[in-house]
C-alpha cells in the first residue's frame, strides 16, 4: 500500500508518497517502506515490488548494497577450487574485474555496464578465449549473488562476447615425431614419444611418475599434472610448479601404450632413474615449469628437426588423435583416451579427420537399399508363382 504525505510542508516535501510493503515470507516477514515525490513513481515502485514477489525474484535491497569485491572475496574463500584454478580466478579478478566492478554495489551493476566492460576488454587486445574466461568468472560470482538473495536477477543477460576462433589443429607425421624425439636432449626423448603415443597434455606429460606406469597392463595412468601455484607478494602470478589433480574427472584415465613408448620409458628409467618418482622433472627431481621446457628444450629441438617454429607441444596430442583415427580407431575410444568430458568435444575438434566417412555412409545406405530392393523382387516372384 502507499499513502500521501500529511506533513504541513507539502509544497516543498520530497517524499509526498510512501509505499509500505512486506518482504516475501508472510506476516512474519520484515515490513519496509520507501518514499517518493511523485505518485506515479510510488505506483511504479509498488507494481515492481509486487511483480518481483510474484515471480520469486525479489531481494532485500540492503543485501545488494555490498560491493562486488566484498562479496567476491567471500565467494572465493568458500569455493573448493583447485590451487591452479584459484590462481587463475585471483589473477583475472585483480587485473580485469575488480578495476571495473570492485567498488560498485552489486545492485548497481547493469547489463549495459557489463556489455561495455566486455567491449573494453576487446579493445585492450585480449584474445577472445581469454575474454570468455574472464567473463565466465564474473558471471559465476554474479550467479552466486543471485542465489544468496543479494540480487533479484543477474545483469549477465544476453551479453555478446567476441567470437572464439576454432582450435587450430596442426598435425605431425610419425616421421616428424621421431625426428623431434631425436632432436631433444636424451633425457627428454621418452617424454616426446609418450606424449604422442598417449595424447597427453603438456602438464600431464611433465607430471608423469614411475608409479603411474602400469607396465604389466601396458598402460599408463593419468591422474595429475604440473601447474603453477602461489602468487608473489607484489601481486604478480606465481611461478612455483607443483603437481595437482587434473581439471576434470574425465581427465583421470588409463591409456594403452604401444611397444615403442613402453621401450622408450624402460630405457629412460634405466638411464635417468627418477628422483621422488617424477620421470621428467628437473635435474634435482622437482616439477618443471612449462615455459622453461618450451624455451630451453622444445624450441631448439624444433629448429634442429626442421619443423615450423609455431609447432606446439599440444600438437603431439592432436597428432595422436589424427593418427589413431586414420588407423580406424573408433572416435569414442579416442575421446576416452584424450580425457574429454564428452565425445562432442572430440567430434568438434577431430571429426573432420575421420577417414572415408562419406564413402562409408554411401556404401552402407546403398547396401541397405539394394538388399531391400532384392527382397521386394523376391516377394513379387513368389506372388506370381502362386
Amino acid at each position: 500500500m502507499f499513502k500521501k504525505c500529511d506533513c504541513s510542508n507539502r509544497g516543498r516535501c520530497d517524499h509526498r508518497w510512501t509505499v509500505r510493503y512486506r518482504e516475501p515470507g508472510g506476516r512474519a516477514a520484515k515490513q519496509r517502506e520507501k518514499s517518493f515525490r511523485l505518485k506515479s513513481e510510488a505506483e511504479a515502485f509498488q507494481a515492481k515490488v509486487e511483480n518481483e514477489k510474484n515471480q520469486g525474484t525479489y531481494s532485500d535491497p540492503s543485501r545488494g548494497r555490498v560491493t562486488f569485491k566484498t562479496y567476491a572475496d567471500g565467494w572465493m574463500a568458500d569455493m573448493p577450487h583447485r590451487p591452479s584454478t584459484a590462481d587463475t580466478y585471483t589473477r583475472h579478478l585483480r587485473n580485469h574485474i575488480y578495476p571495473a566492478f570492485g567498488n560498485k554495489p552489486l545492485n548497481t551493476i547493469r547489463t549495459s555496464t557489463v556489455q561495455g566492460w566486455v567491449k573494453s576488454l576487446t579493445e585492450k587486445g585480449l584474445a577472445p578465449s581469454t575474454i570468455e574466461t574472464i567473463y565466465n568468472i564474473f558471471a559465476s560470482i554474479i550467479r552466486g549473488a543471485v542465489k544468496d538473495d543479494r540480487l533479484g536477477k543477474s545483469p549477465c543477460l544476453n551479453i555478446k562476447l567476441p567470437d572464439v576462433h576454432p582450435t587450430k589443429v596442426s598435425l605431425l607425421s610419425p616421421e616428424q615425431v621421431k625426428a623431434l624425439a631425436d632432436a631433444v636432449p636424451p633425457r627428454y626423448r621418452a617424454l616426446i614419444l609418450v606424449a604422442f603415443a598417449a595424447g597427453l597434455r603438456q602438464g600431464e606429460a611433465l607430471g608423469l611418475c614411475q608409479s603411474r606406469m602400469l607396465f604389466l597392463k601396458r598402460k599408463l595412468r593419468v591422474d595429475q599434472q604440473v601447474t603453477l601455484t602461489g602468487d608473489k607478494e607484489d601481486g604478480s602470478k606465481g611461478t612455483r610448479p607443483t603437481l595437482s589433480a587434473p581439471k576434470t574427472k574425465a581427465s583421470v584415465r588409463e591409456v594403452p601404450l604401444p611397444r615403442f613408448a613402453l621401450e622408450a620409458l624402460s630405457a629412460h628409467i634405466k638411464d635417468f632413474p627418477p628422483k621422488a618418482d617424477l620421470l621428467f622433472g628437473t635435474v634435482r627431481g622437482n616439477p618443471m615449469r612449462r615455459d622453461y621446457f618450451n624455451d630451453k628444450v622444445w624450441k631448439p629441438a624444433l629448429k634442429k628437426a626442421g619443423l615450423p617454429e609455431d609447432t606446439t607441444f599440444h600438437d603431439l596430442r592432436h597428432s595422436f588423435a589424427s593418427t589413431a583415427l586414420a588407423e580406424g580407431v573408433p572416435i569414442s575410444d579416442v575421446s576416452k583416451w584424450l580425457g574429454h568430458a564428452s565425445i562432442t568435444e572430440t567430434v568438434d575438434t577431430y571429426g573432420h579427420l575421420v577417414p572415408e566417412a562419406d564413402s562409408r555412409v554411401r556404401s552402407a545406405l546403398d547396401g541397405a537399399f539394394n538388399r531391400s530392393s532384392e527382397s521386394d523382387g523376391a516377394d513379387k516372384v513368389l506372388t506370381l508363382a502362386r
